[in-house]
């Protein structure tokens, strides 16, 4: 084999192993309603890498996307976070995050989570935002007796970030509109889900349900 090929077949490869992860295979779980900011805010700066903050505006979120029947996107809370710096001791630039989780009941079904997309008051960034997965321990701050952590297991949640120094149009003491939309794949199983990504057809029963948060003016 030329030394070409042999190049391209570790070209094909990393690619290959690059692309698996975006099919995003959300847990089966059930999300609890009473997971507090608190437990979230820390998952989220441990993912995030965030060592200190100076400030957090916590809003509550209720909307809700139907995937599927039983099957339903929570969105949980916004965090404005300002003033944060990484374990590197590096500025980070205050950051949209909204939280939202995956609830799946069904044992016939499975949801992979493709991409998220976003505007604030309809402006459009390119390449944002951000989205990643974390998992949140339910159990955090509380004790076992108020908490079993074996009853309780994580749950896995979603992170949409919005940079503000990217979304300029985000303003202070008044109300910001935010629309995100999530596209979505379903299949019987995991295994399916990523046959299908791999293969020439792509993935097949696809799907986008859109939501519209209305931040307050209180929150900044």
């Amino acid at each position: 084999m030329t030394k070409s090929r042999i190049v391209l077949r570790c070209l094909a490869l990393f690619f290959l192993i690059a692309l698996l992860p975006a099919c995003s295979v959300a847990k089966k779980q059930i999300v609890p309603q009473d997971v507090g900011p608190e437990a979230l805010l820390h998952g989220l700066y441990e993912r995030e890498s965030i060592q200190s903050v100076k400030s957090v505006s916590t809003l509550p979120l209720h909307e809700i996307s139907e995937i599927d029947k039983n099957m339903n996107l929570y969105y949980q809370y916004a965090f404005l976070v300002k003033g944060a710096v990484n374990q590197e001791n590096n500025p980070v630039p205050d950051q949209l995050y909204v939280i939202a989780a995956v609830e799946n009941r069904r044992e016939d079904r499975e949801v992979s989570i493709e991409d998220f997309e976003g505007n604030i008051n309809g402006e459009i960034v390119n390449m944002a935002p951000r989205h990643h997965t974390f998992d949140v321990n339910v159990c955090y701050g509380k004790t076992k007796s108020e908490c079993n952590p074996t009853k309780n297991p994580p749950i896995q949640v979603h992170s949409i970030n919005f940079n503000l120094d990217q979304f300029k149009s985000f303003k202070p003491k008044q109300e910001n509109i935010v629309d995100i939309s999530v596209s979505y794949a379903l299949g019987a199983s995991k295994k399916e889900l990523r046959e299908q990504f791999l293969s020439d057809s792509g993935l097949q029963n696809v799907g986008e349900e859109s939501v519209t948060l209305q931040l307050p003016a209180d929150f900044y």
